[in-house]
């Protein structure tokens, strides 16, 4: 299906489910925590949401008055502090792992790595991750989608919306309403193919693409 076909089944949709763009809740993520976007964003793939805000209180009560305004470096010494990977997945973490594949790492393995690259690059604040120049943001994106399952770019896009750069996390929800927006079960729109028809949506709309997003997914999960 055409791109423009698709984005107007999807902006019909949005009308017809959504209701006023004033009034929907705009995403804060976390602006000035660039730990708080790397925990949120890996822990967040096929779980519940409410898990990835257990381990972002977990990680708080660890970090008293620190967490949001945590960089990498200061993610990295609550792994020295708990000891190791799962004792971090013990204490703040979860036991989830990358992917269902046997012996996936965990997902804190995962967030671990993140910090330590991020680190290693110097990028220590979301507001200096929105000021990288595209070249110098592809280098980042590069070394995220080696990551243990983070190979799709969702969660890399997710990570950039948390940090305040405008996007769509095409995962299993934006997927779903994009191809019931089609009203066909089958073939299964693709993730990419769904950011764009967001993304045409969110801008016939006047709205950015991440309020968008965050409209469709407390709507697929049943939130007000």
């Amino acid at each position: 299906m055409a791109d423009a076909n698709l984005t107007e089944l999807v902006l019909r949709r949005v009308r017809d489910k959504l209701g006023d763009p004033d009034n929907w809740r705009s995403p804060t993520g976390y602006p000035d925590s660039l730990a708080l976007c790397i925990i949120d964003s890996i822990q967040s793939l096929g779980v519940r949401y409410s898990t990835v805000e257990l381990v972002v209180r977990r990680y708080r009560a660890a970090r008293p008055g620190a967490a949001d305004t945590d960089g990498p470096k200061e993610l990295l010494s609550t792994f020295d502090d708990a000891g190791d990977v799962d004792d971090w997945a013990r204490d703040i973490g979860t036991r989830n792992r990358t992917s269902t594949k046997p012996g996936a790492p965990l997902k804190a393995a995962a967030i671990k790595t993140a910090a330590s690259f991020l680190d290693e690059a110097g990028v220590s604040s979301p507001a200096q991750l929105r000021a990288l120049d595209p070249e110098q943001l592809a280098e980042i994106k590069t070394g995220w989608l080696r990551l243990p399952a983070q190979r799709s770019g969702i969660s890399w896009r997710y990570f950039l919306m948390l940090a305040g750069v405008p996007g769509v996390k095409a995962d299993r929800m934006i997927c779903r309403f994009v191809q019931d927006a089609t009203g066909k079960p089958k073939p299964l729109i693709a993730p990419a193919a769904a950011a764009r028809a967001i993304e045409g949506a969110a801008l016939r709309l006047g709205v950015s693409a991440t309020t968008l997003d965050h409209a469709i997914w407390r709507w697929q999960s049943g939130r007000a």
